[in-house]
């Protein structure tokens, strides 16, 4: 149950999200294939905000124009739209996980022994 209220609570978090554009003002490499961009952007409120991303698989360069998503109440928690689609898989796994577990708990008590 823990796991579709959290689903659900994502679900309509996201359509609360604000997408702006962004400058790329840095970009570092945290491993092979994922890279950590700082960003710059301008709230709704006219605030200016430089935050880092969570390392993504997209690589900008600097001084690119780029779309982020943002919270209006914590803009520091910002993200690359596509890196935000994420939060769903948890909600997925979790909800099939227990399907499977369901499953197996009907067909293992429905054998004879």
């Amino acid at each position: 149950m823990g796991l579709i209220a959290f689903g659900g609570y994502v679900v309509i978090d996201d359509k609360r999200l604000v997408d702006v554009q962004a400058e790329v003002v840095r970009v570092s490499r945290v491993d092979d294939t994922e890279w950590r961009s700082t960003v710059r952007f301008t709230t709704l409120e006219g605030k200016q905000v430089t935050e880092d991303l969570r390392p993504s698989t997209r690589k900008p360069q600097t001084g690119d124009r780029v779309e982020v998503s943002y919270r209006p109440r914590n803009p520091s928690a910002v993200h690359f739209p596509e890196d935000g689609q994420n939060l769903y898989l948890w909600p997925g796994i979790g909800l099939g996980l227990i399907a499977v577990g369901v499953f197996w708990i009907v067909w293992y008590n429905r054998s004879p022994r």
